[in-house]
């Protein structure tokens, strides 16, 4: 905090201008020294997190931390506080007036609206640099904890985790020997499925094709029956017109001869329909042992068929079982070594809380109480920073915003008459 060299009013140290009388501050002659801040200034400097002491031109402008100037010539003494309204007893108000108060009360608003975006600029520039730093030291933390797991740095407050860390890369490497197996067994497996059911496929073929060429020879000896029942039924047919001729023939009276050829030769056509009878009846039996090997054939390729289809289901369902084990232990893998790198951090917290008197470890140490004092300075200044947005004359500010309102409504209503008439 500083005290302002009209009003003697205490501000914020980032404010450039009075939050009670809205005059500027002093400008600052020097640099802000550790005592300024609390804390020795430091700055993110690389990627490894290295602090470095800055000054007040590299870390903030002179409008962000502005203390009183020290070693000037010119002291700057109290003064007697002016009051921020325009009301107050009579010595209060020896020093201003009514009009000025208000007149003020205008030029305010710009003061506060320029320190509203000064300080929120501010406080972004600051937060980005506590999340830098808060960053840069959990990796430092993690980097303390890898550090200590791999030099097996032995000491009382951290063997729970050691030995919690060790169950979870025990439990991490079972996992990885657990996929490693599954993925050859599941390859086994499916080369085995694949050829039973490349056995099976070419089986299926056999009786399918099989079926199909017997079928269409049963569909031939089918239509050579046809036919030759057609050429029985038409063979009777024509006997029977025959004999029919003949009788007629035989009943006139010179017709014996007629009849006698016509009897021979139905005798002939007798002989010609015995043979079709007897080539009739034999397609009939062979057609009926052609469709029972059919059927039995059909059964063959359906259960060839089936078969096949429940080798695809059964190789498919431990494809399927093996793969969902295999994930499992992936994620198993997965869990064991996030937890492995909770524990390394919560390792390398209480490594940093334990302070191991081992040489390797004291940069890291050093690095880490750098970065939380950056962390902490960060937090302060931010916490000073909305403070001081408690510390404006709000009184003030909305009267500047009426009468500047008011004056507006004036000029509007002036012009309105005036391009009116």
């Amino acid at each position: 905090m500083r005290a302002c060299r009209y009003c003697s009013h205490q501000n914020a140290d980032h404010l450039g201008y009075c939050s009670q009388c809205g005059r500027r501050m002093a400008p600052v002659t020097g640099p802000v020294g550790a005592s300024a801040m609390g804390h020795a200034p430091g700055a993110i400097g690389n990627g490894s997190g290295a602090i470095g002491a800055v000054s007040v031109t590299g870390a903030m402008s002179q409008t962000v931390l502005a203390p009183l100037p020290t070693g000037s010539s010119r002291p700057i003494g109290p003064r007697t506080p002016r009051p921020s309204g325009p009301t107050g007893g009579a010595e209060a108000l020896a020093g201003t007036s009514r009009i000025g108060w208000l007149a003020g009360s205008i030029a305010y608003i710009y003061v506060y609206l320029r320190e509203k975006l000064d300080a929120g600029a501010l406080r972004r520039r600051l937060a980005e640099e506590r999340d830098g730093a808060e960053r840069l030291l959990g990796g430092a933390i993690k980097q303390l904890g890898a550090t200590i797991l791999a030099q097996g740095i032995q000491h009382p407050d951290l063997t729970s985790l050691l030995e919690a860390i060790g169950r979870a890369e025990a439990r991490r490497e079972a996992a990885a020997a657990d996929i490693v197996a599954s993925e050859k067994l599941l390859t086994a497996e499916e080369g085995r499925l694949g050829a039973e059911e490349l056995v099976l496929e070419a089986d299926w073929n056999a009786c399918d094709k099989a079926n199909r060429n017997h079928e269409e020879l049963t569909r031939g000896v089918s239509r050579e029956n046809q036919e030759s029942a057609s050429r029985l039924a038409r063979a009777r047919d024509a006997r029977a017109r025959v004999e029919r001729d003949a009788e007629l023939a035989e009943a006139s009276p010179d017709g014996k001869q007629k009849a006698a050829h016509l009897r021979h030769e139905a005798a002939g056509m007798k002989s010609d329909e015995q043979a079709l009878e007897a080539q009739v009846a034999r397609l009939d039996a062979q057609l009926v042992e052609m469709r029972e090997q059919s059927s039995s054939l059909r059964a063959a390729a359906q259960a060839a068929r089936a078969k096949l289809e429940a080798a695809v289901a059964t190789r498919r369902s431990a494809g399927s079982a093996m793969k969902a084990s295999i994930a499992g232990h992936t994620r198993e893998r997965a869990d064991a070594e996030r937890e492995m790198v909770e524990l390394t951090e919560q390792l390398g917290r209480v490594g940093a809380q334990s302070r191991s008197p081992v040489a390797a470890l004291a940069p890291l140490y050093q690095s880490i109480d750098r970065l939380d004092e950056t962390v902490t300075d960060r937090e302060r200044q931010i916490a000073a920073i909305d403070q001081a947005q408690a510390q404006y004359d709000h009184r003030k500010l909305i009267t500047g915003v009426g009468l500047l309102t008011g004056l507006f409504a004036l000029t509007a209503g002036v012009l309105w008459v005036v391009l009116r008439r």
